[in-house]
């Protein structure tokens, strides 16, 4: 029994990705740049490679240290502007509309206002990465709801009734840990079949290949169209979709080792995992489109687009749906709704209900969830 198997992955995002570093950038990190054909472009930089560049310029460090004495980060900003090179850069990216109409708007306001901060986006040099960690958590949590859909009623209803039984939130994690066990059949991490899957990170290269734009909290109104929640607005780097008209792939592998541990109990199959994300990723996006997107002609062409790919690509024998990365919503990354513990806000002691708004990325207009993936595998003989 063939006891290793090696599959190519390529990875192809079909609405926006956002792969976080946990870091924020400022306008002391970032400008925009007009080419010389006219268009404009986000060009992001290390400030610590500047100065480690001009701490050997006389002239330029007295220049720094006078800018930073006065404390006008306006200055401040205007100066890494100016002295950037082509080795300090960290990313360039494309601009929507909104976010250069923002960049035009705040350009006289303190550079560290939270409204002109920028979520960076995780690369390897200038390459942007989505790791084989994110990949299998999401290929995870679609398993383990395939095999709660697989259940007997009956048990199904016992886990169930145990669950609705615990009140301490800290139980219900502790729960929480108990059915993965139960599910995937493994009493420690010793013995966890996603020991045995092993996926590497996902590298993307090329030019303009990525987008700096602004997400927005929605909600549904009554009339069936969608509207902004509250005006806060997020700005962030993300790699572009192929309903951005840029068809962006991205490389790794999946090894599906069975011989790592013999005290594995189940062996996670390809077929599994194909099966198990179309299912749940799916499902999950079908409950989503009918409760904020499917009435919005005005906001949501792209998004009736996406639903047909979607459904195409559970067809397919060797295709499969992820959604991964930052805002892809509880949903997504949790179990199924009966056994849903996500942390919401407390207003006035009242827990506040989770679901009612989506975080969506402003594409010129047009609105976009965020972390939608199609995968493709081919076994490497």
């Amino acid at each position: 029994m063939e006891t290793k198997k090696h599959y190519k992955l390529t990875v192809e995002p079909i609405t926006c990705v956002h792969i976080g570093t946990g870091e924020i950038l400022t306008p002391l990190e970032y400008k925009l740049h007009t080419l010389q054909n006219g268009k404009t472009i986000y060009l992001a930089y290390s400030t610590d490679s500047i100065l480690r560049r001009i701490a050997k310029d006389e002239k330029k460090a007295g220049e720094f240290y006078r800018i930073s004495d006065a404390g006008n980060m306006n200055a401040l900003a205007q100066f890494f502007n100016t002295n950037v090179c082509k080795e300090d850069r960290t990313a360039i990216c494309d601009t929507t509309r909104e976010f250069s109409r923002n960049f035009a708007v705040n350009a006289k306001k303190d550079p560290l206002e939270n409204a002109r901060e920028v979520f960076q986006m995780y690369r390897n040099g200038l390459n942007p990465v989505i790791p084989g960690s994110s990949l299998k958590g999401s290929i995870r949590t679609a398993v383990l709801n395939m095999k709660m859909h697989n259940l007997s009623d009956r048990k199904y209803d016992e886990f169930y009734d145990d669950f609705s039984a615990i009140e301490n939130e800290k139980a219900k994690v502790r729960y929480e840990d108990k059915l993965q066990k139960a599910l995937l059949t493994y009493s420690d991490a010793k013995n966890d079949p996603f020991r045995a899957v092993e996926i590497g990170d996902c590298k993307f290269d090329g030019n303009g290949i990525e987008l700096v734009g602004v997400l927005k909290n929605v909600k549904m109104r009554s009339s069936g169209e969608v509207e902004e929640h509250n005006s806060s607005q997020i700005q962030a780097e993300v790699l572009k979709g192929s309903l951005m008209n840029e068809k962006v792939l991205g490389t790794g592998k999946i090894r599906l080792n069975g011989s790592i541990c013999e005290q594995i109990n189940e062996i996670i199959s390809m077929k599994d995992i194909i099966e198990s994300c179309n299912y749940f990723f799916l499902r999950e996006f079908e409950k989503e489109y009918d409760t904020f997107y499917k009435n919005d002609v005005e906001h949501c062409d792209l998004i009736f687009e996406m639903r047909k790919e979607l459904q195409d690509i559970k067809k397919s024998e060797n295709q499969f749906i992820v959604r991964i990365g930052r805002w892809s919503q509880v949903e997504f990354v949790t179990f199924e709704q009966n056994f849903r513990n996500p942390e919401t806000p407390k207003i006035k002691g009242k827990q506040m209900p989770y679901g009612t708004t989506r975080t969506v990325f402003n594409y010129d207009g047009q609105y976009l969830p965020l972390g939608w993936c199609k995968c493709t595998v081919s076994k490497v003989l």
